[in-house]
């Protein structure tokens, strides 16, 4: 009975190890044909369940000229997911009593900073509700000098606000450079310091630092940029006034290790964190799921807390995390690309862990209104040819672009089958700017040697107020 016994268990752990080898070594052939397919020169990823990590592998090359493949364990910039150190800066100082949410900025910055800003508060800030133009925009700036705080603002403050402090949101990167400023004044030491005492000791990861160009980093890779069928190199210099915003250095596995620890509430209390993930409430009721540096999002039922990165050193990353199945995705890649490679994989890498994580994991299912599938790929057509339709609302159709008609056309062209998957009603876990709309419905266009998926917005009245467009 004993040696039965043991031969069960000899045999499900061997199956068990056996299935998570197929499962390894899919993920491996994904990402290999993604980096190829995308121009990625190299690629790091890692997954934690439950904090542990089950899966880390490095792809390509951390630096193309010396021919240095990337490993699980490359240092990469990781770009905007850095404002999450500048959001758990400020909470520490407020959890110190230096500082509170809802103090006006200005009492923390330089005296240049404008009257226009007095109204702005450290909270609207943290969760892009300020309605500062963004300092990418502004051509005056340089990535090639340093900025004391008061040239920094006064290269920014002639910008006028894009709306009144708390009545829309708009994801801006002027806000971090700006909470670094008061992260200093607040706590009487440089930005970089204080995070590094109070954060980055603490946690003691071995990769994550502050990017300094003239310092030696063991494992960093190399950034590029892709374009006209060649690589270049990356902007190699970067102010340190705009750290917060984008200046952290990290490997694949650390990355995801912070996502747990910060979400895990490691360094600050949970009521802290709980302000941290809260969504905002704008003034006309909009509930916008972004918190402090932190986007929450949902899937076929799947909750995620997520965020992405990039940089104009040549970098791209994101780190996904599902709170129910305590799994998280980290993928940091060293190309500028926006964040949408390692954005496309990660969502394919969740599926394998949680299937039905993204549009490519749903099974076809019942269709429980063909006539309405009908009338919506007649809406396709009508699109492509440019045609009117009262299935869509009248503001959104009055914003379809020529390049979308354009788009449509081309993807009916060679149409083989047009299929519904599912529809979920949206709930206050998706992030969403328009609160009309109150469904989603799915649908899969094959074509010959493609597949394109159609997600409907769709309001009270059904009637169509967005359309968002994957390409598998």
């Amino acid at each position: 009975m004993i040696k039965r016994l043991l031969f069960c268990i000899s045999l499900s752990s061997f199956l068990l190890l056996s299935a998570a080898a197929i499962q390894a070594d899919e993920i491996d052939d994904l990402v290999n044909a993604q980096i190829k397919k995308r121009h990625i020169p190299g690629l790091s990823l890692a997954v934690l369940r439950d904090g542990k990590v089950i899966k880390a592998a490095g792809y390509g090359l951390a630096n193309i000229e010396l021919n240095v493949p990337a490993t699980k364990d490359t240092v990469y910039e990781i770009g905007s997911i850095s404002k999450q150190f500048a959001s758990e800066a400020v909470m520490l100082l407020v959890e110190d009593g230096k500082l509170a949410l809802d103090d006006p900025i200005n009492k923390y910055l330089p005296k240049n900073a404008p009257d226009s800003w007095k109204a702005i508060t450290i909270r609207q800030v943290l969760n892009h509700t300020a309605g500062l133009k963004d300092w990418t925009e502004i051509k005056e700036f340089s990535y090639r000098r340093e900025y004391t705080a008061e040239e920094f603002i006064d290269l920014i403050k002639g910008a006028p606000l894009q709306y009144a402090p708390g009545m829309s949101w708009a994801y801006t990167n002027t806000g971090p450079p700006l909470l670094g400023m008061v992260v200093e004044k607040a706590s009487g030491k440089p930005y970089e310091e204080f995070v590094a005492e109070r954060i980055f000791k603490p946690l003691a990861f071995p990769s994550i630092r502050f990017r300094r160009q003239a310092e030696i980093v063991a494992n960093r890779a190399s950034g590029y940029e892709f374009a006209d069928g060649k690589f270049t190199n990356g902007e190699p210099f970067r102010p340190r006034v705009i750290a917060p915003s984008g200046g952290v250095l990290a490997s694949a596995v650390d990355l995801a290790g912070w996502f747990d620890a910060v979400l895990g509430g490691k360094l600050i209390k949970p009521a802290s964190l709980e302000q941290m993930l809260a969504p905002v409430r704008l003034a006309d009721g909009r509930r916008v799921t972004h918190g402090f540096a932190f986007f929450t999002d949902s899937f076929n039922g799947h909750k995620m807390i997520f965020h992405h990165g990039s940089t104009v050193g040549g970098f791209g990353s994101v780190v996904r995390y599902f709170p129910k199945e305590r799994l998280t995705i980290a993928i940091i890649g060293n190309v500028e690309d926006g964040g949408w490679g390692p954005e496309f994989i990660s969502q394919r890498v969740a599926n394998f862990y949680i299937p039905g994580a993204y549009l490519g994991g749903l099974k076809p299912g019942t269709d429980p209104d063909p006539k309405f599938t009908s009338g919506l790929r007649q809406l396709l057509q009508d699109i492509g040819d440019g045609k009117p339709s009262d299935m869509l609302t009248a503001s959104y159709a009055a914003r379809i672009s020529a390049d979308f008609r354009k788009q449509t056309t081309a993807n009916l062209q060679n149409a083989k089958s047009f299929s519904f998957l599912a529809a979920e009603t949206i709930s206050e876990d998706h992030f969403i700017l328009d609160p009309t709309l109150v469904k989603f419905v799915h649908y899969k266009l094959a074509t010959g040697d493609r597949i394109v998926y159609y997600s409907f917005r769709l309001d009270k009245n059904g009637k169509i107020g967005f359309i968002v467009v994957t390409e598998e």
